[in-house]
């Protein structure tokens, strides 16, 4: 796989060393150390983060050697690999990313059941239906009436019992 230093890799992507240290700081390129201790980044990750390549730039030794015995068709072959490659990694990620999904969505889950189960302890019981009152009765009208009804009886009785002693 073609490999680029810091320098190199700025060149070929077109942009300065400190974007390619800024992506490769905030973790959206990422580099690997060769056999000399250089930080040296693939050309897939160059293609993937900075799209395609300037015209005329050419990778490390590595790569060239293949370029120069192939031709254009060792230049699309091996951009056929790359993309091949970057498929393959991208697939993995969303695989990675499909499964995180469901690992948070079913701690999500248990942590709601958790918060339900805690509110159900800790509020208090709703209160008990209150019976609905018994039909208002007219009690006080009928003792009136009752009372009006004996005070009338009464009065009948004494104004009778006046024209009619009770021994005659």
């Amino acid at each position: 796989m073609a490999q680029f230093t810091i320098a190199g890799a700025a060149r070929a992507a077109g942009v300065g060393r400190a974007t390619i240290q800024r992506a490769l700081k905030a973790g959206r390129l990422s580099a690997t150390t060769n056999e000399q201790g250089e930080r040296v980044i693939d050309m897939a990750e160059l293609l993937r983060v900075f799209g395609p390549l300037k015209q005329g730039e050419q990778p490390a030794s590595s790569i060239t050697s293949q370029l120069d015995t192939g031709g254009e068709q060792g230049l699309s072959a091996v951009l056929v690999e790359v993309l091949r490659e970057q498929l393959c990694k991208a697939e993995e990620r969303e695989q990675q990313a499909q499964q995180e999904k469901a690992w948070l969505l079913s701690l999500l889950e248990a942590e709601q059941q958790a918060r339900r189960d805690l509110e159900q302890k800790l509020l208090p019981p709703p209160p008990p239906p209150q019976p609905e009152p018994p039909p208002r009765r007219h009690h006080r009208l009928w003792l009136l009436l009752a009372i009006l009804a004996l005070a009338v009886a009464a009065l009948v009785w004494t104004r009778t019992s006046a024209y009619w002693p009770l021994g005659a």
